[in-house]
Order: C-alpha cells, then structure tokens, then sequence
C-alpha cells in the first residue's frame, strides 16, 4: 500500500510501502482515506528532518489531519458503520497517568503518548488506516468537505475551553452578567489579539468574532494577502507587521486598546513575549504556537514579571486535544460556515494527489494556506 513520509537515513519526504491495515479486535474500524490536510507541523517535520520513529521501525507515514469514510467495523463496534465520514484524533494516551485514563491524552503527565503522524505512529498519508472506535468521529455529511479542519479547530476548541475554565474564577466579565466566561455569549465586552494568520489563526479569529469578541489579528503579510482579508470577512481587524520592528507592532497594538485574551498561534516566540505588556488586569494568554529551533529576543524582563504578577495575569500552553474537542468542532465548523458562509472554502488554496506528494510539500507559493492531499 503507497504511504509518503519519513525514512530513516534519509532526508525529505519519501514514498515506501507498507502493509494493508486489518481489523483485529472487535472494536476496530477499517477507514478508507479520502482527504488529508497539511500544515505547519508536517512542513517543519521535513524541513527540518525531525523523525520520531517507533522503535523496530525505519520509516513514518506522515500527515494527522485527516478525513475518510469507514470501510468496515469489527463486531463490537457500536457507532459508526460502513460508509460514514469520519475523521479521526491524534494523540493516543500513555495509559499510566490519571488524564490518560480518562480520555484526556492531550493532558499526558508522563510524556509517553504516542501521535498519528508525528511522534511514533504512523499518519493518514496512505491508502487505508485501521484505529480503535474511541479515536473516530462521526462527521456529518454537510461538513464532509471541511473534515480535514476539525483537527487544528479541535486545537482552537481546547484553547478556547482553557480561556473560560480559568477565567471563570472571576466573579465577573464585565457590567453584563450574561457575558461571564460560562455563558454562551461569553465574548461581548472582551477583545483579543490572535497572533498569526494561518489557518489556526483564521480558526481562532472566527471562533472569537462568533462568540462576540473585539479581535484583532496580526501576520506579516500585506493587507490585500488572503490572509488579511480573512480576517477582514470574518469581522477583525488585521494588523501588518511585516514592515515594523516588533516593538513597533507591540507600541501599536497596546495603542488600540489592551486585550483580555491574547491567542497566540504563529511559534513567534518574540512577538509573543512582547505582547504580554499588551494585556488587561486580570487577563489569559493562551500559547499554541511551537517555535522551532533557538532565538535569543531583547525585552524588559522586570516590566513583564510585574505586569504579570501585579495584572493578575494568566499565561497557559495549550496543546493537542481530545475527542470531546472535536466533538465541539462539528458545532463550531457548522456555527463559522453559517456565519461567514463559504469562507471556509478559502482556506484551501492548494490540492495535490497522493502520488504528487513531493510537490506538496515543495510548494512555495506566498497565497499558500491550507494544502489538502488526496487520496
């Protein structure tokens, strides 16, 4: 069967062969791959060479966002049958730690988790993929051409429900009691700096904007980029950085006001640090963004330890996610294409076959978004 990946001793994306998937257990599914998304992850995995192979093995399948119908299910399975859209979680738990045991792999306290895709388990960049029916979710038929999305906006739904966990320890939002963390109008009265323009970002900055929030979204790119215009369709402000010093940017966007949310989405490890003076009293900044490599950044390390400690300040890492994240997705995806319908549709920019999977990930066109493979 034709999967593309990486291969121990070489560099770049490869092609091999591996073995059709079987079902085993009784609680397995069989899932024919349809679609696949690319992103930030799987460029940087090649780029720079990161293979994390399980032990025994020479090679990886790459890709984790995935979208598929179900081939055929094992006796046991209760909620999927042949012929449903489904995609399918990443992160499978140690099996040892408390938040493992209780299908919340995504808060692993012993580190050895294992992903599809990236860190020892084979990914979707292949023909068929056999899992466990506690990893696949059903997706509804309307969505089926935004499947590959549930994944990073599950990573937006974690964020998001770290945001409200932990700013629901105030005992108010602001002068509108149906605005708190907890309701469902929860963004009036706030506003957010979403760092980055990809398709994480664009995810984030729509789910804000739907919930009510005063966003503003920073990249580096022009303000007639698709990106920016996005943002602009989604009902932000977009912001330019690529023609200003960091401090600048920083300078300007304290200027227009100071946020109670900063959603960090880009690995733009000196920005990210600079904007931390940028936040309310009693505000979150929330860090999904993974920086590669090493950068040494000039900031005023007593200004943000006492905003920090004086501004009640909230700093949280939020990575990966967990089956009720997508679960939420579904919603969200149905509430943003409702809302801003057919934007979605322009997140993809760019669409190989399996087989021209070098060109996939050569790809530099600058308009480059979401990068869809299929299978």
């Amino acid at each position: 069967m034709f999967a593309a990946g990486l291969v121990r001793d070489k560099k770049g994306i490869q092609s091999f062969d591996i073995p059709k998937p079987q079902i085993t257990k009784p609680t397995e599914v069989l899932v024919k791959v349809k679609k696949v998304g690319l992103d930030g992850t799987d460029f940087t995995l090649v780029s720079e060479d990161l293979k994390d192979l399980a032990e025994g093995r020479d090679n990886i399948v790459l890709g984790h966002e995935l979208a598929g119908v179900v081939e055929e299910v094992g006796t046991g399975v209760t909620t999927l049958k042949r012929g449903d859209v489904v995609t399918m979680t990443v992160r499978r738990g140690c099996g040892q730690c408390h938040p493992c045991m209780h299908n919340q792999s995504d808060m692993c306290m012993t580190g050895l988790f294992t992903e599809r895709g990236i860190h020892k388990l084979d990914g979707f960049l292949t023909e068929y993929v056999v899992d466990e029916e506690q990893y696949i979710v059903k997706v509804p038929d309307t969505l089926a051409n935004y499947a590959v999305l549930l994944e990073p906006i599950s990573i937006v739904e974690k964020a998001v429900e770290q945001i409200k966990i932990i700013q629901s320890r105030l005992p108010w939002a602001c002068g509108h009691p149906d605005h708190s963390f907890l309701e469902e109008n929860w963004g009036r009265c706030k506003s957010a700096i979403v760092i980055g323009a990809g398709p994480l970002g664009l995810l984030a900055t729509a789910q804000l904007r739907i919930a009510g929030v005063n966003t503003t979204t920073i990249d580096i790119v022009p303000e007639d980029h698709v990106k920016a215009r996005l943002v602009k369709q989604f009902g932000a402000t977009y912001m330019d950085g690529s023609l200003k010093q960091p401090e600048d940017v920083v300078a300007r966007t304290c200027q227009s006001g100071n946020a109670s949310i900063i959603f960090e989405a880009s690995g733009a490890s000196e920005m990210a640090i600079n904007l931390i003076p940028c936040l309310l009293r009693s505000s979150i900044y929330v860090m999904t963004g993974i920086p590669r490599g090493k950068s040494r950044a000039n900031f005023d390390a007593d200004l943000l330890l006492r905003t920090i400690t004086r501004y009640n300040i909230v700093i949280v890492g939020s990575v990966n996610s967990n089956r009720s994240h997508f679960e939420k997705a579904i919603t969200s995806l149905e509430r943003i294409e409702r809302s801003f319908h057919g934007l979605l549709n322009q997140l993809f920019t760019h669409t190989f076959k399996l087989e021209d999977y070098e060109k996939a990930f050569s790809l530099q066109d600058p308009n480059r978004m979401k990068v869809m493979v299929e299978v």
